[in-house]
């Protein structure tokens, strides 16, 4: 299982599809984890190369004590893609709670 060091949290992360399609960026609700994605992948593959990853406190990623906050969910996405060499120009679709913190990294990084 693939696991990223970010932000001080192990991270779990899946990379799947063909290299240099564009990266769609995944992020699950609120007590779900990536594989809640799992019906729309076979569609989601034709067209993109596919990142999908357990955010802090979920599924396999770590589960660090106290709060989290997001501005901390925004930066472990954005220290995940730089350790992936994704660039920060990519696709990102997300739920109510998930689609907060992808807000918040890009309010953190508008010119990303």
């Amino acid at each position: 299982m693939p696991f990223a060091q970010v932000n001080h949290t192990r991270i779990f992360y899946r990379m799947e599809g063909r290299s240099g399609n564009p990266v769609l960026v995944l992020s699950h609700s609120l007590g779900c984890d990536h594989s809640m994605w799992a019906p729309q992948m076979p569609d989601l593959l034709e067209h993109f190369q596919v990142l999908r990853y357990d955010s802090r406190g979920h599924g396999a990623s770590e589960v660090p004590e106290g709060d989290y906050t997001l501005e901390d969910l925004g930066q472990d996405l954005l220290q995940l893609l730089d350790l992936l060499g994704i660039s920060t120009r990519q696709h990102c679709a997300g739920f109510p709670w998930a689609a907060q913190s992808a807000s918040g990294w890009r309010c953190m990084h508008p010119t990303a």
